[in-house]
């Protein structure tokens, strides 16, 4: 445990400050709007809902495991690129 910390003091001793990383060549991220972060992870919701057969094989067909999950990213797909709504 000794060893670990006396490594770790020597590499904050020898450590480049935070004021001296040059940071110029990253992009800035101003537009958070479509944007979907990978390791975000939602809150869920456990809903029941009727779903016609022939689009629950495709789904199972494609993805015999996680389908609930493509349908979700289906989903989300459609909703940041503003694919309509058709109410009937």
């Amino acid at each position: 445990m000794k060893d670990l910390k006396n490594f770790i003091a020597k590499c904050e001793a020898e450590a480049v400050s935070d004021k001296n990383i040059d940071l110029s060549d990253i992009p800035e991220i101003t537009n958070f709007a479509k944007g979907h972060f990978r390791n975000l992870k939602p809150i869920k919701k456990s809903i029941t809902f009727r779903i016609d057969l022939d689009n629950l094989m495709w789904l199972k067909e494609n993805c015999s495991k996680g389908y609930q999950t493509k349908l979700n990213e289906v989903l989300r797909w459609a909703r940041m690129n503003d694919c309509p709504i058709v109410k009937s």
